[in-house]
Order: C-alpha cells, then sequence, then structure tokens
C-alpha cells in the first residue's frame, strides 16, 4: 500500500501541482474569478455572468468540435516531433470551419431570442462569445503539451500570464462593474494564448502535411457529442434557471454555489488531465492497465471527498466573512452539488482511461442516456421545490452516470481480456 508521501511524491514529479496550480489561474479568469468579483456585483447580475458563461462554454465545446480530444490522444501515442507538429497544424487548421459555424449559429439564435431570455443578454452574450475562437486554440494547444508529459513548462508560463490576467478582471470589475467583467474576461482570454505558442513554438506551421491520422475525426466527432452533451448536462441548471425561475437574485446565489464547486472540480480535472497520456501510451499493456485504473480511480473517490469538506468549510468561512448572510442559501445549494461533485468523480479516472482505449463512444453513451433523465428531473424538481429541486435533478444525472459508465467499464475490461 502507496503511503502519502510517495504518493505525493510521484504526483510531484508528474508535474501535479505545478498543473494544478496553472488550472486553478486558468478557471480563475472564468468563472473562479467570480469568486472576487461577486462583491463588486449584484446577486443580479453575478447570475447574469454566470448565465453568459454557461451559453458561452456550450458554444465553446461546438467550436472546439471535439479536436482538442483527438490531439491527445493522437500525440499521446509513440509518435516522431515531425507527425505531431503535422497534426497540431492540421488541428489548428481545421478547428477554424466549426469556429466560424459556432459563432453563426450563437449569434442567430442570440438575435431571435432563443437563446437568453431578454434583450439586454442577447447583447452581451454576442460580445462575450468573442472569447471563443481563443478558448479554442488554448484547449487545443494545451492538450498538445500535455500529450507530450510537458505538464511543469506548460503550467510555468500560464502562471505568469493567467496572474495578471485574474488582476486585470478584478480590477476592471471593481472601477466598471459588470461591462468592465466582460471586457476584462475577452482580454484574458487573448492574452492567455501567449505562454502556450511560446512553448509550443510556430515550427508547427512549416510541419509537412501527412493528413489526418486514421481516427482523427471519429474520435474528434464522437467527442463533441460526448462533451456536447456533458456540458449540456453540466449547464442545464443554469439554462433552466434562466428560462423557468423568474426570481433572478437567487439564481445569484445560486451561481455562487457553482463557483465553490469549481474550485473542487479542479482537482479532479488536473489529475485527469495528467492521468490521459499515461493510459494511452500503456493501452497495449492490459496488466499495468487494469492495475493502474483500480488503484487511481479508489483514490480519487478518497480524495474527492477531503475536498468536498475542505470546499464546504471553505465556503461557510467565506460565505460568512465576506459576502453576509443574504447568500446563506449558497451553501444550501453548495452542500447538494458537492455530492454530485464526489459522484462524477467517483468515476472520471474511467472516463480518461476509456479514452486512452479509443472508446470516446463510451462516454457519449453515457452522457447521452443521463443528460435527458438529469435535464428532466431538474425541470419537475423545479416547478415543485424552486431551485434547491435543479440541485438534486444534477445529482440524479451524476448517479446515473456513475451506474452506467462502471457497468461500460466491467464490460469493456473483460473483452479486452483483462480479468476483473
Amino acid at each position: 500500500m502507496l503511503t502519502p508521501i510517495p504518493i505525493i511524491k510521484s504526483l510531484r514529479e508528474k508535474g501535479f501541482f505545478h498543473l494544478l496550480s496553472a488550472n486553478f489561474l486558468t478557471r480563475f479568469l472564468g468563472f473562479g474569478s467570480i469568486l472576487i468579483v461577486a462583491k463588486f456585483l449584484m446577486p443580479v447580475e453575478l447570475g447574469e455572468i454566470k448565465i453568459l458563461q454557461s451559453y458561452s462554454m456550450l458554444f465553446i465545446i461546438l467550436a472546439g468540435f471535439g479536436i482538442n480530444t483527438a490531439v491527445l490522444k493522437i500525440c499521446s501515442e509513440n509518435r516522431t516531433p515531425e507527425d505531431r507538429r503535422s497534426v497540431l497544424r492540421l488541428a489548428l487548421g481545421r478547428s477554424v470551419i466549426p469556429i466560424s459555424i459556432a459563432f453563426i449559429l450563437l449569434a442567430s439564435l442570440s438575435l431571435s431570442g432563443v437563446l437568453t431570455t431578454s434583450t439586454r443578454l442577447s447583447f452581451w452574450l454576442m460580445v462575450y462569445a468573442i472569447i471563443i475562437p481563443f478558448a479554442v486554440f488554448t484547449d487545443i494547444l494545451t492538450v498538445f503539451l500535455q500529450a507530450q508529459k510537458r505538464t511543469k513548462e506548460m503550467a510555468k508560463a500560464q502562471s505568469i500570464i493567467k496572474a495578471q490576467s485574474v488582476i486585470i478582471v478584478v480590477m476592471c470589475t471593481w472601477q466598471w462593474g459588470f461591462q468592465g467583467f466582460v471586457f476584462a474576461t475577452i482580454f484574458g482570454y487573448a492574452v492567455g494564448l501567449i505562454p502556450l505558442l511560446w512553448q509550443v513554438k510556430l515550427r508547427f506551421l512549416s510541419a509537412r502535411s501527412t493528413g489526418a491520422p486514421p481516427q482523427f475525426f471519429n474520435i474528434a466527432l464522437f467527442s463533441v457529442l460526448a462533451n456536447g452533451m456533458v456540458a449540456l448536462s453540466r449547464y442545464a441548471d443554469i439554462v433552466l434557471l434562466d428560462h423557468f425561475c423568474s426570481d433572478r437574485e437567487e439564481i445569484g446565489y445560486y451561481s455562487l454555489a457553482t463557483i465553490f464547486v469549481l474550485g473542487a472540480i479542479m482537482v479532479t480535472s488536473t489529475v485527469q488531465s495528467i492521468a490521459t497520456p499515461y493510459f494511452s501510451a500503456r493501452a497495449h499493456d492490459r496488466a499495468w492497465f487494469r492495475e493502474q485504473l483500480i488503484k487511481n480511480q479508489k483514490l480519487m473517490v478518497a480524495v474527492s471527498l477531503a475536498v468536498a469538506v475542505a470546499v464546504y468549510g471553505a465556503a461557510q468561512f467565506l460565505v460568512h466573512l465576506v459576502y453576509g448572510s443574504s447568500y446563506e442559501s449558497s451553501l444550501t445549494y453548495l452542500a447538494v452539488l458537492l455530492i454530485r461533485y464526489v459522484l462524477w468523480s467517483s468515476h472520471a479516472i474511467i472516463g480518461v482511461a476509456l479514452l486512452g482505449l479509443g472508446l470516446v463512444r463510451y462516454n457519449f453513451i453515457v452522457v447521452l442516456v443521463s443528460t435527458p433523465i438529469g435535464v428532466t428531473l431538474s425541470y419537475i424538481l423545479l416547478q415543485r421545490f424552486g431551485v434547491i429541486g435543479v440541485a438534486w435533478g444534477q445529482v440524479s444525472s451524476a448517479l446515473v452516470s456513475l451506474l452506467i459508465i462502471l457497468c461500460l467499464c466491467r464490460n469493456t475490461l473483460r473483452q479486452t481480456s483483462i480479468p476483473v
């Protein structure tokens, strides 16, 4: 049995703490920075920003078209540096098409009033959507570095520029409120590309084109379908609240709870980012694959429980000290949403392991079944119990996902001759 010290040493050597700090600063630019700027915003404005971010993330998934997942899978394999640069060039070039389609679709739905519930939100959504190309390119460049296990290099460069971006976002929100937050966030996303381009270098532009590797677009297609359903599941609560909840302040309190949950999600997401290239590279070693999958998933469950407790404790302290008694209901929502987080973390490593085997369609199957169930229950419970019902609807979706992916994983291990 591994003791805590070797585990910590192993994580440090793989760049976990470097990547965790970089991810923290990166996410701070988006949802995390609101934890600070919420003090400068009215609860209604906080809810509106969360709505803008939720819609934008859905279209970022569409604009990315799963190309980042394909890059991560393909570049994690044993390939020459020239081949990897060729894949990166192909990925960045092809991503222009879905980015353009996503922009046109967002503008059409926004102007027609389908997406948002007010003209004000429609206008600011189109402004905020400027982050989409920067976000897509950032994702592709990030996974390209991660696929080569260059975690520490990427994290150190990103941390500096992201820290500056967060400061700019906070200062602009303090000075100009809601508008300042929107424009500062766009600036932060744009500037955030600089350290990644510095690490990748521009040699990929002159890389010899070898065409798309086998399964590249197959992986991308199933990935965008799976990620799209995951994003819909993750942000369906905000979409439902935007359209069917008349208490806009309560949406703001719920939004604050989701920001605290983000702190927990970052830990699990960081582990996933580090684990993916290792599972991809060792997918042929069935004994190693089975052993590491079981060990790391069990460890992830334990870590997620500890993280959930720590996040709730920190939230209690901050709500009472910084935000005041009016935000007390945020803690109720947070407690329920942290249950969802633990359930998700309980199959997070299994998900990236299936990706390592190239079984992206399995992740799609999971969200294809669980998302409609979660959205339907969230709507029904919202009508009956109010905002808290939406939170419990999200928990139900996470539980269904866990049960399905456990069954699929067990079946997969058997098919690949790994003893269960």
